[in-house]
């Protein structure tokens, strides 16, 4: 009895171990791809600077957005040289393709 007792707490122990959970949408992010901005220039969304717009070309990497409508530019200093409204939805990819004289 006594040796069945400690294994008896034991087994009450392991059963009471936190559970274990994971979310998953199922659902891959839309994306931002830049190609044909000018050295320098800086991607914006919504209001937002994500960093140089020549890094977001596809090739390897793209930018995650949110579902939805977003305002996207493309600024070389102060001056936005391109600009516009994009929709994307879910596992869409969306190509900003910015060329001369594409500003607003």
């Amino acid at each position: 009895m006594k040796k069945l007792l400690p294994l008896l707490g034991i087994v009450l122990l392991a059963a009471c171990a936190m559970p274990q959970t994971s979310v998953r949408t199922g659902s891959v992010p839309p994306t931002l791809i830049v190609k044909g901005a000018p050295a320098g220039a800086i991607l914006v969304v919504d209001g937002l600077a994500m960093g140089t717009a020549s890094q977001f070309d596809g090739n390897p990497k793209t930018l995650a957005v949110l579902e939805g409508t977003h305002q996207v530019e493309v600024r070389l200093g102060s001056n936005v040289v391109y600009k516009e409204k994009a929709f994307v939805s879910s596992g869409e990819s969306h190509t900003v393709k910015v060329t001369a004289g594409s500003a607003p």
